[in-house]
C-alpha cells in the first residue's frame, strides 16, 4: 500500500474527471474535509486511499474504462476473475459429469 504521504489525492483525482465536490460524494465525505485531504497531504490516510481507489474502480466500471482503475485494483480484480472463472468451471464439470454418469 502506499504510504499516505505520497498518494496523489489532487492529481488521482483530476485523473478521473472528477471534481472536489463529486470526488467528496463518491468517497462518502462532505467537501470541506475532502478539501483539506487535498491540502495536507499527511491527513491522508489508508482509509481514504481505498476510498479514493474505489471510487477509480466505480468509474471504470461505469465508462467501461479499465484504465480508470489503478494497477494495484486492476490486479486485484483479475484475480478475482479468475476465481469466479475456474469456480464457474468446476460448478459446470461437476453438472457435465453428473449428466454423463446418469446416462450411462
Amino acid at each position: 500500500m502506499r504510504n499516505n504521504k505520497n498518494f496523489p489525492l489532487k492529481p488521482f483525482r483530476k485523473t478521473l474527471g472528477l471534481a472536489q465536490s463529486e470526488m467528496a460524494d463518491r468517497m462518502g465525505l462532505s467537501l470541506r474535509p475532502y478539501q483539506q485531504l487535498e491540502l495536507d497531504p499527511i491527513k491522508v490516510r489508508r482509509r481514504h486511499i481505498r476510498l479514493a481507489e474505489s471510487v477509480a474502480l466505480d468509474l471504470a466500471i461505469e465508462q467501461k474504462d479499465l484504465e480508470l482503475a489503478p494497477p494495484r485494483v486492476r490486479e486485484k480484480v483479475i484475480e478475482l476473475a479468475r476465481l469466479i472463472i475456474e469456480e464457474n468451471f468446476r460448478q459446470k464439470a461437476r453438472k457435465l459429469a453428473d449428466v454423463l454418469l446418469d446416462q450411462g
